[in-house]
């Protein structure tokens, strides 16, 4: 991790699936990085294949790649999505949340290891699950 620290991924808003109101807060990434949330019904521990880290997620997994969820982390290190309830992507198109879903989230960023070297690899944050009632 080119900060030396761990990216962090928490979750606000409303557990109350109609009233359509979640936003990841990604946190502890690398400055002026690129990153998407991905998202699953399965939780996970399995070893990145991308570089150092874990996924927390498995199973059926959706990307946040529309126009405007492709975030940069900017000079904060740091960015949020609203996530649309009614359009969580799955690989086979999307699907709404209702009371009783639980969706596990993690944000995918880039990295780069400091010169010499300034390797590029991809990380990803803790992951959080959000149970909707």
């Amino acid at each position: 991790y080119s900060t030396g620290q761990s990216a962090v991924l928490v979750a606000s808003g409303s557990e109350v699936a109609a009233d359509n109101d979640i936003t990841l807060h990604a946190t502890q990434l690398p400055r002026y990085s690129f990153g998407f949330a991905i998202v699953s019904r399965t939780q996970g521990f399995i070893p990145s294949p991308t570089g150092p880290g874990f996924l927390c997620i498995n199973g059926q997994i959706g990307r946040f790649v529309a126009p405007s969820q492709i975030k940069n982390s900017g000079s904060a290190g740091a960015f949020d999505l609203d996530v649309d309830l009614m359009r969580i992507p799955t690989p086979t198109g999307f699907v709404s949340t209702v009371a009783g879903d639980t969706w596990n989230f993690q944000v995918w960023y880039r990295d780069v290891t400091p010169p010499p070297s300034a390797f590029a690899f991809s990380h990803v944050t803790s992951g959080v699950e959000v149970v909707f009632q």
